[in-house]
């Protein structure tokens, strides 16, 4: 073996796997291009989940589909020698359904998704599947090369616009026996070892009342348009009594059809986010019974449909130190381009140069990531690199910015480091004893232990 850098893997190590992901790229630049062309919203990404997996399988990996209890996710495991432990990065591949419209960073903090069409891969989740196929291809090569023993598991996971597809699948018994979980996202003009985002838990409330004529017998009715508007003021008044880091979204989507007929039915949207999964469900132990009594005062009846539960990132600060030490000392990422949430540095976006601190607290801090979910299964990073994007996610400028050169460049680049570190993972015990240290004390920090 030679000579080996102050980071955790050799220069033989860091050069092999380099090169077996450069030598991949004109392959994975067809993939990248391919789900970028052909966009897919969540559970209908049929196109892309059969071009990765077959494109997995061609490379000798063992693949299934349908996994998890999601039709487009699939799992692809490889291994060369049987033991060792087991890594795992996430590909996702579902498109945006509503951008955000055009705005200046001053105003982000105020932002809001109308609904307008689709407008493709906004998120860039076609360059998270290219880092992870990189990913999967730098370590594949270096375990049949330097005879490494262990698996290397890719799992694809759909639907995280909205649909909360890690949710579903992590209750089906997803990353059960993985030993870490990593996988990567782009930003619009900043990198960074450390994702944070807020858990969020979305739900739908449906009051059922009784009809009657408004005019000739309003008292043999219960109006179930009363019962909505008490709830939806009813959270503009516990508002109040949140902590900033908290909110609540509301909006009423049908209260009645006709003035002259008492309302049998209504129902609303509702969003709640927190800092953490602890005080997100303190938030809903308030909620819910602000429902009930609107119910219970209007003489209804209300149905709560809860859906996927996207938990804050925990992010593994072993993992994400040792990923920034490979950006910055193995593969000559700009360290002014690398974003430390305890540092300030300046970036340029939309024309003016800004504090790329703002982006990182804003684009991450207000927005929630299902791979929060799998990072209370396991040790995880989701870390994040630029693609020059004039805009944040969600905006056509991001979308363009998806598709370009540039991007897929750093898509490779933050695929190597997530290689990188995870065959450190594979080849060396005090480091992924410190990693699963790391982890446990978070949960039981979380009452998860």
């Amino acid at each position: 073996m030679s000579s080996s850098t102050n980071i955790g893997l050799s220069d033989e190590h860091l050069a092999f796997v380099s090169q077996a992901i450069d030598s991949a790229s004109t392959e994975l630049r067809r993939v990248n291009l391919e789900i970028w062309n052909n966009p897919e919203l969540k559970f209908k990404e049929t196109k892309a989940c059969k071009l990765l997996s077959e494109w997995l399988q061609s490379l000798g990996w063992e693949v299934n589909t349908g996994v998890y209890g999601i039709d487009t996710a699939f799992e692809a495991r490889f291994s060369v020698i049987d033991g060792g432990r087991t890594i795992c990065y996430n590909a996702e591949y579902g498109s945006c359904p509503n951008p955000v419209p055009t705005i200046a960073p001053q105003r982000l903090a105020n932002s809001h998704v109308d609904a307008l069409p689709e407008i493709g891969h906004a998120c860039g989740h076609n360059l998270i599947a290219t880092s992870t196929l990189a990913s999967g291809v730098g370590v594949a090569a270096a375990m049949k090369h330097f005879s490494i023993p262990g698996t290397l598991v890719i799992i694809g996971t759909p639907a995280e616009e909205t649909g909360g597809g890690k949710y579903i699948m992590a209750n089906h018994g997803a990353w059960k026996d993985c030993d870490i979980v990593v996988m990567t996202h782009p930003m619009p003009d900043f990198s960074s070892a450390q994702m944070s985002s807020k858990a969020s838990w979305k739900f739908r409330a449906k009051f059922h009342g009784r009809g009657s004529h408004a005019g000739a017998a309003p008292w043999d009715g219960a109006n179930a348009c009363d019962a909505i508007v008490m709830a939806y003021n009813g959270l503009a008044l516990l508002r109040q009594h949140i902590k900033k880091t908290e909110s609540i979204q509301s909006i009423i989507l049908e209260a009645g059809k006709a003035v002259n007929v008492i309302p049998d039915y209504s129902e609303g949207s509702f969003s709640l986010r927190a800092d953490d999964s602890v005080s997100l469900e303190r938030l809903r132990e308030r909620v819910i019974p602000i429902f009930n009594s609107a119910a219970a005062a209007t003489g209804c009846s209300v149905e709560l449909f809860w859906d996927a539960l996207y938990e804050d990132v925990v992010t593994n600060i072993m993992l994400a130190s040792r990923y920034t030490e490979y950006m910055l000392n193995g593969l000559d990422s700009d360290p002014a381009d690398f974003l430390d949430p305890s540092s300030q540095p300046k970036a340029a976006l939309n024309g003016s140069s800004i504090d790329a601190r703002f982006w990182f607290t804003n684009l991450t801090d207000c927005l929630s990531s299902d791979f929060g979910n799998c990072s209370y299964l396991k040790p995880g990073i989701q870390t994040l690199f630029k693609i020059n994007a004039s805009n944040m996610p969600h905006t056509p400028e991001f979308q363009q910015a998806a598709g370009s050169d540039f991007a897929h460049t750093e898509a490779l680049r933050a695929g190597k480091a997530n290689a990188m570190v995870g065959i450190d993972i594979l080849l060396h015990d005090e480091f992924y004893q410190s990693v699963q240290s790391e982890w446990e004390d978070s949960m039981k920090a979380r009452g998860r232990r």
